[in-house]
């Protein structure tokens, strides 16, 4: 150690357990640079953890000022990863600090392989259910946190020992959103229209079949589209649409400072008993779930699903898909997007993507068939054993 880094670190190397060795060669991805990632990073920065990746594809907002403390008002319009990593290398010098200015998605697995944990500071379910998937496929320990308002939640998922997000799903992930995920059945630009009408938003047909086009068929897809995925093919006009009519249908949910800070300690102690390896203790398994205004900490225990279609067990996590052979491949795709809530799969068979129209028995899927659905909510395809209704 550099002699600096004895004083540095004094006080926290005289905590019982703790190595400062395992804390200065321990590398930390953070996806996310908001209100919790800018926490967790000032809190690991200043522990001393060895490197930090900022992963976030937003750029600083004056909105972001009250709750993301590596900000100010020169920042304004500027990437979020990129100052934020300068601030952090301002705190402590002895931190390597690499930044991604991207949709997570969008980079080489070689960014995750090369840490020890990701933690996930993300606002995002569908992104979310994506870096789980990776994670898990990785075998990389995750620290999850969210807030709203003055609440928020942690969760630790360890590949293969505990709960991953994907497990309970169903329960945690809130209702709208998972019919957004799932809201695939064929509809006409007059239906969102129309739908749009009955909340007192009226927009034209022309509109409509833009959205459209761009995959956005429902309120929930309103609601819940990330518009910076997207945002390469929207006009201006569009965009500046989209936002108003998003903002009357689901404002802005509540931040509050005090509890993003006491969420990230959360989730930054997790992390670095995780570093330490059994030193410090295991990490806690569960969910977290904070209450600020009756200053309530209640733990959740979560089972892990042997069958979950992200980190099952290998033998028990190719799932049976019950279909007919005059179904089109849409049908299937609505079956599919139904039960596990994907917004977007796609049906691979083979080496042949399969369209919309195709039916089934002219695919020539047979019994027993697998076939591999591909979803911007998963990292790798999901295998699908087919059995074909009245074949035997």
């Amino acid at each position: 150690m550099h002699p600096e880094s004895l004083e540095r670190y004094d006080r926290q190397a005289r905590a019982p357990g703790w190595d400062q060795a395992l804390i200065q060669n321990g590398s930390v991805a953070i996806v996310g640079v908001g209100a919790l990632g800018c926490e967790v990073a000032k809190n690991l920065a200043l522990m001393g953890v060895g490197k930090l990746v900022l992963i976030d594809n937003d750029v600083v907002e004056l909105s972001n000022l009250s709750r993301q403390m590596l900000f100010t008002e020169e920042d304004i319009g500027k990437h979020k990863s990129e100052v934020a990593a300068q601030k952090v290398k301002n705190m402590n010098r002895f931190v390597e600090v690499v930044h991604y200015n991207s949709d997570v998605r969008m980079l080489p697995e070689e960014v995750f392989e090369q840490v020890d944990v990701v933690c996930s500071c993300l606002d995002s379910w569908g992104v979310r259910r994506w870096l789980n998937s990776l994670t898990v496929s990785l075998g990389k320990p995750m620290v999850d946190g969210s807030i709203e308002g003055f609440y928020g939640n942690v969760q630790v998922v360890i590949p293969g020992k505990t709960a991953c997000l994907e497990c309970h799903g169903e329960n945690l992930i809130p209702r709208e959103e998972r019919l957004a995920e799932c809201t695939l059945r064929r509809r006409k630009p007059e239906e969102l229209m129309k739908d749009l009408a009955e909340q007192g938003v009226n927009i034209s047909q022309e509109v409509a079949e833009e959205l459209f086009k761009l995959n956005i068929k429902t309120v929930y897809d309103l609601k819940y589209s990330k518009i910076e995925s997207i945002a390469d093919e929207l006009s201006p006009h569009l965009r500046d649409l989209i936002l108003e009519v998003r903002e009357r249908l689901k404002p802005k949910s509540p931040a509050i400072q005090s509890v993003s800070a006491t969420i990230a300690g959360l989730m930054s102690t997790q992390i670095v008993k995780l570093l330490h390896r059994g030193k410090l203790g295991e990490p806690d398994t569960g969910l977290f779930v904070y209450d600020a205004l009756n200053s309530r900490l209640t733990r959740v225990r979560l089972v892990r699903v042997r069958n979950c279609i992200v980190c099952g067990d290998l033998e028990e996590q190719v799932q049976i898909i019950d279909i007919q052979r005059d179904w089109t491949v849409q049908t299937l795709k609505e079956l599919i997007a139904l039960k596990y809530s994907f917004p977007d799969p796609e049906i691979l068979y083979g080496t042949k993507r399969l369209s919309d129209d195709q039916l089934i028995a002219d695919a020539g899927i047979k019994n027993e068939d697998m076939i591999y659905v591909s979803t911007s909510r998963r990292h790798m395809p999901i295998p699908l054993k087919i059995k074909l209704i009245g074949d035997q």
